[in-house]
């Protein structure tokens, strides 16, 4: 004869067992993840892996936003909210427009991005140029992966976007600078 145990639902719930994703290891010296688990720095908060010893090191990735929307289109700089470490060695990256650029008048406005110094990660160059970065889609920048095009940081700098000639009156785009922190 087999017995068949109910339980009320309050009793149930003590029962189950959880099994968090995110845990502290034994001996609490270290942080574990585990299948199915993820780690979230909230706005504002920053994960930082120490120094640029020799051996396995993370590499960087900078994701900044300029939204006309938010930001104005007023000539002048616009400092984007994110900065790039000290010594850091922007390898590559790319922009996503979201939403196309225009300016005021014929859309003779230029727009250049920059961390380290003028024109280091988009030229400036007008929108109604053919081959400007600012129409929607994904587009290169200056920092192509390569030594001769890599951009090093020697002080910690704010990814910047330049308005100059005449003021923006739209557009949205993401740029994402991958790096690695030097010495």
């Amino acid at each position: 004869m087999h017995a068949l145990l109910l339980l009320h639902p309050a009793e149930r719930s003590v029962q189950m067992s959880y099994q968090p994703k995110v845990y502290r290891d034994n001996g609490g010296d270290r942080q574990v993840v585990a299948d199915g688990g993820t780690l979230l720095v909230e706005s504002g908060g920053a994960l930082e892996i120490e120094g640029a010893a020799d051996g396995l090191m993370a590499v960087g990735l900078a994701v900044a936003t300029y939204d006309f929307a938010v930001d104005g289109g007023a000539v002048g700089a616009h400092g984007l909210g994110v900065t790039i470490p000290d010594n850091a060695i922007i390898l590559d990256g790319m922009v996503d427009v979201i939403t196309t650029c225009t300016t005021a008048g014929a859309d003779a406005g230029t727009m250049a991005i920059h961390v380290e110094g003028a024109n280091d990660i988009v030229a400036a160059i007008a929108v109604s140029d053919v081959s400007n970065p600012w129409d929607a889609g994904l587009h290169a920048i200056v920092p192509l992966g390569t030594a001769a095009t890599a951009v090093k940081t020697t002080a910690a700098r704010e990814i910047t976007a330049t308005i100059a000639g005449q003021e923006f009156t739209a557009g949205k785009f993401v740029v994402f600078l991958r790096y690695a922190v030097s010495v």
